[in-house]
């Protein structure tokens, strides 16, 4: 969702510690949740392990030479233990995508590093695996606090294990939840972590957390189903695995001048997995819960996450809930949650808020995969104005209350709010209402800047540094989005779209259903941006505001089943934006966006890597990581995301036709109509490219696309083309063309349909498509018609190195 734009912005990170917050639990709960949180380790249970063979599908665990020693049980189940001596894991990667990420982080073509120390965490068969290899011995070491101090690290990491072991060790269904954790230290990696987790989709994961600076984060070397599924068919149904769903949500919440919120939210479940104790959710821990309720009014025990107050490491956003009656499938639940907090929303100036895009109410990971109602009630200061996702049913004014009601049109994967001194201004595109929340005063950023030119120690003329100057323009220009999208994509999804400023400091975008949060630096205008030294008018106004408009179709009306094909939104997203530049501006503009793009893909990052070798775009989020640059991700994901629909694009031009985009606008129609409001995966795009596919563009004679998506989306490698043709006129009046076209830098099994311009005068004619199947392809072909010369990537189409 979050566009990038071009502000350096310097931030002042305080660190705290704060409590984590719990409420009375049912004495068997609260006993678990103790244990768990400060296990004191069983004197009876510990052993010298001698090539003790542990295995979690491709992963080997050997404790070569050691002492293991057990946790006492809670509840009957054994879940944790600690080793000292000497070990090895070795990982062999499950196909050569996770191959080559593994080889990115550790530069080995398979997993194998020695450890010392090692932690266990689990609720499977880890204990039994054990003992069927040992002989117990007693041990002095009952209070050896290695095991508790490893956990209280993952938590200051925001990592804690204790939510779901709670959540396994509660379960009537051990092996759904089953769960399996080893923290192994290894000499210059820190600790290295293999886990497999059955209510994954993809149960195995290794990697590592690493110190980049002020935080560290996790570098995810392999992530892949157990067994022989792939992760494709381990996220065809991405809630397939999940112990319930939401359908929907019941807010109550007030904010206030002060930058404070306070909700009750009360959330409909639908149980996935019978005998579920524990229900664990997300919510921003600056957000603390005072109570949880079920239907019939009990109060329910509860455990948070640290309070994060300012603290640049998160100790994580979860809530872990414990039911006063197991979940059973066909019996719907609904939980009340009351919580408040301050940092959730932040003030920025005089009457200017920032409001978080996420993490304001309870909700689920992957949220943007399933759809759920929403009906909001708002208490906001009186001389504010508040918008939000969803239609407003209601508004009444209580004393020096605003109280407004919202209701979705249709389910929606998130909600979201603004508030502020508003102007507001409409326009409309057909039926469509475009209604605009700009700010009335600048924030204090923008406020300081104003001071500053008007002092005089600054030269320059800025006239109001105030969003709501631009707000009748901004109208104008959403509008112009929703008008050309609607014509590419089909019907805006909803009935509205409300447009907010966010505050300067905030150098970001975000669109949530009907409501998109636009950074107050698109509202400025040319000689503003000039002036205060903002560089790059088109990728700031026309480039971003588009890109976030079209999240309304890429995001919302399309979501996306997984982290591996959220390069559907983002990318279809830069795509987007720079298609409103060809028709807002001209195409030649619109061809330096395409050439920026390819020059992102190009660079470098910070470790020498070229961005586009850091891996497929199917990464998604794992290609932010320790080993390559901050920016890599949307370097990545966006970008090059963008030129695979770009080159698709391209390849479905008809010139025949009085509109060359119709078969394009087809695909993408069709794409949007099938997963209206649904959730969509890489391969149900590709199945509705090879429905929507030319003749041209069926290269291996199956109608599949298969040598497109596992180059560009599965793979890496940009191609180099060198393409040199000569013309001569016939006597007959004809034009002989004879040529050849080469390719090198990549695998000789490449393959590209490569688009074919013909040039007369100052016309472009399209001719066609080559077939490039080979690394040398001659062109010998004679044509009715009288040509000046012919060329390829005449609109940028290819995401290559062309010389020609």
């Amino acid at each position: 969702m979050i566009r990038r734009a071009s502000l350096s912005i310097v931030l002042a990170i305080l660190f705290a510690a704060c409590c984590r917050a719990q409420a009375p639990a049912p004495p068997a709960a609260a006993s678990v949740w103790n244990a768990l949180s400060a296990p004191a380790m069983d004197p009876a249970k510990s052993a010298h392990t001698e090539n003790v063979v542990i295995v979690r599908d491709r992963a080997h665990i050997t404790l070569l030479d050691g002492t293991i020693q057990f946790a006492q049980p809670v509840n009957g189940v054994t879940f944790g233990a600690a080793f000292h001596g000497r070990g090895r894991v070795q990982v062999e990667p499950p196909n050569p995508i996770e191959a080559q990420q593994l080889k990115l982080f550790v530069k080995q073509d398979k997993l194998d590093l020695p450890f010392t120390d090692a932690t266990f965490s689990f609720t499977d068969g880890f204990a039994d695996d054990v003992a069927k290899q040992v002989k117990w011995q007693p041990s002095s070491a009952a209070n050896d606090d290695f095991y508790s101090k490893r956990q209280k690290d993952r938590e200051d990491l925001g990592e804690s294990s204790v939510p779901r072991l709670l959540q396994a060790v509660l379960s009537a269904d051990r092996v759904r939840t089953a769960y399996f954790l080893a923290d192994l230290k290894v000499a210059g990696k820190d600790w290295v972590e293999i886990h497999e987790d059955a209510m994954e989709p993809e149960e195995i994961g290794v990697g590592r957390w690493v110190d980049v600076g002020l935080v560290k984060i996790f570098d995810a070397w392999m992530s892949f189903p157990a067994g022989a599924k792939t992760s494709a068919d381990a996220w065809k149904d991405p809630q397939a695995k999940e112990d319930f769903s939401i359908h929907a949500y019941h807010i109550n919440a007030a904010v206030s001048s002060g930058a404070e919120l306070s909700a009750t939210t009360r959330v409909d479940i639908e149980p996935r997995l019978s005998g579920q104790g524990v229900l664990i959710f997300d919510l921003d821990s600056n957000l603390r819960l005072d109570s949880i309720k079920d239907s019939k009014g009990n109060a329910l025990g509860f455990y948070q996450s640290r309070e994060n107050k300012d603290r640049y490491q998160s100790y994580g956003n979860y809530v872990a809930v414990v039911l006063a009656q197991p979940l059973q499938i066909g019996e719907p639940q609904s939980l009340e949650f009351h919580y408040a907090g301050k940092r959730a929303i932040r003030k920025a100036g005089s009457g200017n808020y920032f409001c978080e895009s996420s993490g304001w109410y309870p909700e689920r990971p992957n949220s943007f995969s399933a759809r759920a109602d929403f009906d909001m009630t708002f208490h906001s200061p009186k001389n504010a104005v508040l918008v939000a996702t969803g239609e407003k049913t209601g508004e009444t004014v209580d004393g020096n209350t605003r109280v407004t009601t919202w209701k979705s049109e249709i389910p929606l994967a998130v909600a979201g709010f603004g508030y502020g001194d508003y102007k507001v201004v409409n326009d409309k595109a057909g039926e469509v209402a475009v209604d605009i929340y700009a700010n009335r005063e600048a924030d204090d950023l923008m406020a300081q800047v104003q001071r500053i030119f008007e002092s005089g120690a600054v030269q320059g003329a800025v006239g109001t540094l105030t969003p709501s100057a631009m707000a009748k323009t901004m109208g104008q220009e959403m509008a112009n989005t929703i008008r050309l999208f609607s014509a590419y994509y089909g019907p805006y999804p909803y009935k509205h779209l409300s447009v907010t400023s966010l505050p300067i400091s905030y150098s970001y975008g975000q669109g949530w259903p009907g409501l998109i949060y636009l950074w107050s630096g698109s509202f400025l205008d040319a000689t503003q941006r000039h002036e205060i030294g903002l560089p790059d008018g088109v990728q700031l106004t026309d480039f971003f505001r588009a890109h976030e408009s079209s999240h309304q179709w890429w995001g919302h009306r399309v979501g996306w089943k997984s982290y591996h094909d959220q390069w559907l939104s983002e990318g279809f997203a830069d795509f987007s934006g720079i298609l409103y530049v060809q028709y807002r501006q001209n195409m030649k503009e619109a061809l330096t966006r395409w050439r920026k793009e390819k020059e992102l893909l190009r660079n470098k990052d910070l470790n020498g890597h070229t961005v586009e070798s850091l891996g497929p775009i199917w990464m998604g989020r794992r290609i932010r990581s320790s080993v390559t640059g901050p920016g890599s991700y949307q370097d990545l994901i966006y970008s090059k995301g963008a030129y695979v629909l770009h080159m698709l694009h391209m390849q479905l031009v008809d010139t025949r036709n009085p509109d060359p985009d119709h078969l394009f606008k087809d695909l993408m129609q069709d794409y949007c109509k099938t997963f209206d409001n649904k959730a969509a995966s890489t391969e149900d795009f590709k199945a509705m490219v090879e429905k929507h596919m030319t003749r041209n563009m069926d290269l291996d004679g199956n109608h599949k696309m298969d040598w497109f998506f596992n180059q560009y989306v599965y793979g890496t490698g940009i191609p180099q083309y060198n393409f040199h043709a000569s013309v001569e006129a016939t006597p007959d009046g004809k034009t002989h063309i004879k040529g050849e076209l080469t390719r090198s830098g990549v695998p000789e099994t490449w393959k590209d349909a490569i688009p074919l311009y013909a040039h007369v005068g100052d016309k472009t004619i399209r001719l066609g498509s080559l077939a490039s199947t080979h690394s040398s392809e001659p062109l010998d072909v004679t044509l009715a018609a009288k040509i000046d010369r012919v060329s390829i990537n005449d609109y940028e189409d290819m995401l290559a190195d062309v010389k020609q």
